[in-house]
C-alpha cells in the first residue's frame, strides 16, 4: 500500500467517523448543492419614485391616542423609508434624512438618548447625500451616494462593525468603519449585511449560527462561497440572497427550513441553494421567515409559519423546509418583512399583509389581505408606506 493510498483511506474513513456522529439534518445540510458558482453581477441602486408617507398603523411607544392611519407631517418628496418599530426614518428626494417617534438610545440620530416622543418629523444632521435608510428595531443604517455606510442608534456593535466595545447608543450618524461601494443593506438583530456594487456580500455581528461563514470573528468579513449577488435578507438564524442569476441562496442556522433543506436542523456557514426558485429578483426575511419575489409577481414563502407568517391559512407554530406561493395576491411588484409578518405592494400599488406583528383588523392574518389606503403605495416598510403624491 503506497503512503498516498494510506492518506486517502485515512481521510474517508475520518469523514465516515464524521458523518455517523452527525444527525441526519446534519448530513441533509452537509449535501446540500453549493452556491459558490455565481454569475458575475453589477448589481446598483434601485430607482425611486418620491411620495408621501402615510403610518396605518401606530408606532410602539407612541402616546395613547396617536392617529392612525394618517399622514406623517412633513414626510414628502420621500423615497426610501424604514420603520424601526419605536422609531421611523425616511430618506427625501434631496438626500436629507427625517426621522420622528420614540428616541431609544439615540434613534433619533439628534445627539440626545432621553427617551421622549417626537411626532413632527426632525431632520438628521450630518447626511446631505442619502440614498436609502434601513432599520433594525431603533438601529439605523444609510447608504450615502458614495457607497457608503453611515449608523447610529441603540447598538453601537452594529453601528462599529461588530467591534466588541459595549452597546451604548450613538446619538448621531457616524461612518460604519470599513464598509464601502456598498448598494444596498439588510440588517438584522444581531448582525448586519450589504450588498456590494461587485455582487459580493459582507457581513459583521453576532456569528452564532454560521451566519458570518466560517469566520470565529465578528468584525467585518466577506462572506465566502455567493457571487453575483443583488438583494441579501437576514431572516433571524439564517440569511437568504438572490442573485443576478434568479437562484436564491441561504446560509446559517436550519432549524426552521430555512436553507430549504429536510429534515429541518443543522446550520452551514457554506451557502447552499434552496432549491425550488427560480427567476428571484427580491428576498426579504422576517422573524425566522424568508419571502422571495420572483419576475411574475409571484410571492414564496418558507420557514417559520407562526401567527401566518407563511399566509398557508395555519396560524400554528410550524415550519416548512419548502418555499410556498403565497396564494391570494394579485401580481406583486415589491415584498417587506416585519417579524412573523409579510408585505407586498402589488403592480397596482395595492398593500397586502399577512401573519402577525402588524395592526391588522382582526388580529393575526393566515391569508393576505388588502390594506386601504388613499392612495397607491410605491414602497412599505412595516406600519408605514410611502404612497404616490396626487399633486406630484
Amino acid at each position: 500500500m503506497t503512503g498516498r493510498t494510506w492518506l486517502r483511506m485515512l481521510a474517508a474513513g475520518v469523514a465516515l467517523l464524521g458523518l455517523t456522529g452527525c444527525s441526519a439534518a446534519d448530513r441533509a445540510v452537509l449535501g446540500a448543492p453549493s452556491c459558490s458558482d455565481g454569475p458575475t453581477a453589477r448589481p446598483g441602486p434601485a430607482a425611486a419614485r418620491p411620495g408621501v408617507v402615510w403610518a396605518w398603523g401606530p408606532m410602539d411607544g407612541a402616546p395613547e391616542g396617536t392617529e392612525a392611519p394618517a399622514p406623517v407631517p412633513g414626510l414628502t418628496d420621500v423615497v426610501s423609508l424604514a420603520d424601526g418599530r419605536f422609531t421611523t426614518a425616511a430618506v427625501r428626494a434631496d438626500g436629507t434624512v427625517w426621522t420622528y417617534g420614540t428616541d431609544i438610545k439615540g434613534s433619533l440620530g439628534q445627539g440626545t438618548t432621553e427617551r421622549r416622543y417626537v411626532a413632527t418629523p426632525r431632520r438628521v444632521p450630518g447626511v446631505d447625500d442619502a440614498r436609502a435608510v434601513y432599520a433594525v428595531g431603533p438601529t439605523f443604517f444609510v447608504v450615502r451616494r458614495d457607497g457608503t455606510v453611515w449608523a447610529w442608534g441603540d447598538d453601537r456593535f452594529l453601528v462599529d462593525a461588530g467591534k466588541r466595545d459595549g452597546h451604548a447608543g450613538v446619538t448621531r450618524p457616524r461612518a460604519v468603519p470599513g464598509v464601502k461601494d456598498v448598494v444596498s443593506v439588510g440588517p438584522g438583530p444581531l448582525n448586519a449585511f450589504t450588498v456590494r456594487s461587485d455582487g459580493r456580500v459582507q457581513g459583521w455581528g453576532v456569528n452564532l449560527t454560521q451566519v458570518l461563514g466560517e469566520s470565529n470573528g465578528t468584525r467585518l468579513t466577506t462572506i465566502d462561497g455567493v457571487r453575483g449577488v443583488v438583494d441579501v435578507a437576514p431572516a433571524g438564524g439564517a440569511v437568504v440572497a438572490a442573485r443576478a442569476d434568479g437562484l436564491v441562496c441561504a446560509w446559517g442556522n436550519n432549524t426552521h427550513g430555512l436553507l430549504g433543506v429536510e429534515p429541518r436542523g443543522g446550520q452551514s456557514g457554506r451557502p447552499v441553494h434552496v432549491t425550488g426558485l427560480t427567476d428571484v429578483v427580491q428576498v426579504a426575511g422576517g422573524h425566522d421567515t424568508a419571502y422571495a419575489l420572483d419576475r411574475d409577481g409571484v410571492v414564496h414563502a418558507w420557514g417559520r409559519g407562526a401567527g401566518g407568517a407563511l399566509g398557508d391559512g395555519d396560524t400554528s407554530d410550524h415550519s416548512s423546509a419548502t418555499p410556498m406561493r403565497v396564494t391570494g395576491l394579485p401580481p406583486i411588484r415589491r415584498i417587506a418583512a416585519y417579524g412573523l409578518a409579510g408585505l407586498a405592494v402589488d403592480v397596482r400599488g395595492g398593500l397586502w399583509a399577512w401573519g402577525s406583528s402588524l395592526a391588522l383588523d382582526g388580529g393575526p392574518a393566515a391569508r393576505p389581505v388588502r390594506v386601504r389606503l388613499p392612495a397607491p403605495a410605491l414602497e412599505v416598510s412595516g406600519r408605514h408606506v410611502i404612497l404616490a403624491d396626487a399633486g406630484a
